[in-house]
């Protein structure tokens, strides 16, 4: 209580309590039936990755300019950023809170960056004492690299058999080399070596090596790829001058330049079409693409449709071909039917219809058929379970037989390399805690919903491992909606754009068309994160709380709350930027 009331002087200040002891005689704290806690929350983008990477981790820790951390961080998670900043469609910044501000973050820009540094520093040694058991990987696409990869990292003596001449898969032998030039593929695969990982290429299983030879091993992980291309069932499909995409898309990526003349038909709307098609533009060909839905329809990344439009490709929506047209046994054109969109199939998308009477006929040299692909299970043993054309596997990529794995296209899930990836990486959890089992160790088994980022994210080796080396208050799934956050402290800014070939200069060659950001404007985009859901050290809570009841914690990062002062007002709270802290009732 004041000691006494000052009078005021005529026309002065009004009366003021003064107090002539410390206002900490008071524990006020007892006050309040709520109370502010710190709690790190999931940030949208973490959990919207299907690899699984923690992105605001290494955001934060680019923001305190701690680079070789975050490229470890990222390195933890994802065998291979250089490319997935490349040619992933980064769902991440779909989910980006700062997206509904003034942008998404560029994050595959900045994952980009990040991965070319570490492409640059010393090849790592495994950071995990080594075991005794063997696992074979069959496939080195994505989902088999990233398992090897995982596991590797996690001691265990990994093979990899691989039927083509070269590493890679799908990102060597399906994607162009202006989206991800070769030689850096192979300075990424040649990090995963130095970790022990056995390439052994040109050896297909099943015919150059019996599937009876891998029984010798601990475990398998089945990463086949989806290597044969679906039909359009019309008629004279098979006439000399049509290529499936993944064929044409081959040829090209072993240096074998096709004759297609000038006028050449791309039939599809996804990425392997996208491929295609501005694959021929830089053989000199006039392109174009003929789809059956529209422009909204295509499952082909954004980006690559806008690149392909840029350089000149032509489309043609709600169009299906419906026969080849040949003279003297040459192509000389496709027939083609006008369609209309129906009712919403099993894809979510409305099926096209053909318009009776709308036939039509598009001259052309070449078609190329791009409408998807599905995996060869032919050759697999009869002790591998199969459903139609995948293999049917539990939430870490577990199938029925004991021992043995799947993941990425060869299972039920999206086509991606970040899903590839993620699959990878989720084996390869399920494989170590599988060999750890049945070695007697008393470890618990993989619980998804404890990795995972978020309810529906991929899951953190990190957390399986035990070794995140970003401090956390609590780890949670509650992902932090945009709602949550105070925008009063971040001023708009607009993102940085990454260099890139003009479209005339890049349908000329088949040179890198993406040039990405330089470091330091990698940097600035880092800034932008808005560290959804995590303290950072802000000291916005500090510097509002009225009672002074929060301080910084003496030697370690972050804040405590001294409860005997705090009176739950929720001022800290409300004026978080970032909705890293929530308000309990007291005895909660």
């Amino acid at each position: 209580m004041p000691d006494r009331v000052a009078d005021a002087p005529a026309g002065g200040t009004p009366p003021l309590s003064v107090s002539s002891v410390r206002t900490t005689v008071n524990k006020t704290g007892s006050w309040k039936y709520i109370r502010p806690l710190y709690r790190d929350r999931v940030a949208p983008c973490n959990e919207g990755c299907p690899i699984g990477i923690d992105i605001e981790g290494y955001m934060n820790l680019l923001r305190e300019d701690r680079v070789d951390e975050a490229v470890d961080l990222l390195l933890l998670e994802n065998p291979m950023p250089a490319t997935t900043g490349r040619v992933c469609y980064h769902p991440c910044e779909t989910a980006c809170n700062r997206r509904q501000h003034d942008g998404a973050v560029s994050i595959h820009a900045v994952e980009r960056t990040l991965g070319d540094l570490a492409l640059d520093r010393p090849l790592p040694r495994p950071d995990t004492p080594p075991r005794r058991e063997r696992v074979a990987v069959v496939g080195s696409g994505p989902a088999g690299l990233a398992c090897a990869y995982h596991l590797a990292r996690l001691g265990y003596r990994v093979t990899v058999f691989e039927g083509e001449e070269e590493p890679g898969g799908i990102l060597r032998y399906g994607i162009p080399e202006y989206r991800l030039p070769k030689s850096l593929l192979a300075r990424e695969i040649d990090r995963l070596c130095a970790y022990g990982v056995e390439l052994r290429c040109g050896v297909r299983v099943g015919k150059d090596l019996p599937w009876s030879r891998l029984e010798d091993y601990d475990a398998i992980f089945l990463g086949l790829g989806a290597e044969q291309s679906l039909t359009l069932g019309i008629e004279n499909e098979t006439a000399p001058g049509v290529f499936s995409g993944l064929d044409f898309l081959r040829s090209m990526a072993r240096g074998i330049r096709p004759s297609i003349g000038g006028d050449v038909v791309v039939v599809g709307g996804g990425n392997t079409a996208m491929d295609c098609a501005r694959s021929a533009l830089r053989l000199g060909a006039r392109v174009m693409v003929v789809y059956r839905r529209t422009r909204i329809e295509m499952p082909a990344i954004e980006e690559e449709i806008e690149d392909a439009g840029a350089e000149g490709v032509e489309f043609e929506f709600l169009s299906a071909p419906v026969g080849v047209i040949t003279e003297e046994g040459r192509l000389v054109g496709v027939r083609c039917v006008q369609m209309k969109l129906g009712d919403v199939d099993a894809s979510g998308r409305r099926r096209p219809v053909p318009v009776e009477g709308s036939e039509f006929t598009v001259g052309c040299d070449t078609l190329i058929t791009a409408t998807g692909e599905r995996p060869d299970l032919e050759d697999l043993p009869e002790t591998i379970e199969r459903e139609a054309s995948s293999l049917p596997v539990d939430g870490i990529g577990a199938l029925p037989r004991a021992g043995a794995f799947a993941g990425g296209d060869v299972t039920d899930q999206p086509r991606t390399v970040a899903h590839a990836l993620g699959a990878g990486k989720r084996a390869a959890v399920g494989i170590d805690a599988h060999l750890r089992r049945a070695a007697g160790e008393n470890r618990p088994g993989p619980d998804l919903i404890a990795l995972r980022y978020g309810r529906v994210g991929n899951a953190s080796m990190t957390r399986w491992r035990g070794n995140d080396p970003v401090p956390r208050t609590g780890a949670v799934n509650d992902v932090v909606p945009f709602e949550d956050l105070n925008l009063n402290h971040f001023a708009p800014v607009e993102p940085n754009r990454e260099v890139r070939l003009s479209p005339g200069h890049a349908r000329r060659s088949f040179k890198e068309v993406n040039l990405g950001l330089l470091r330091e404007t990698a940097l600035e985009e880092a800034r932008r994160c808005f560290n959804c859901g995590v303290c950072n050290r802000c000291e916005i809570c500090l510097i509002f709380c009225p009672d002074l009841a929060i301080s910084r914690r003496p030697g370690e990062a972050g804040f405590v709350i001294d409860y005997d002062y705090c009176k739950g007002c929720g001022l800290c709270n409300a004026e978080c930027p970032r909705g890293a802290m929530t308000m309990t009732r007291e005895g909660l």
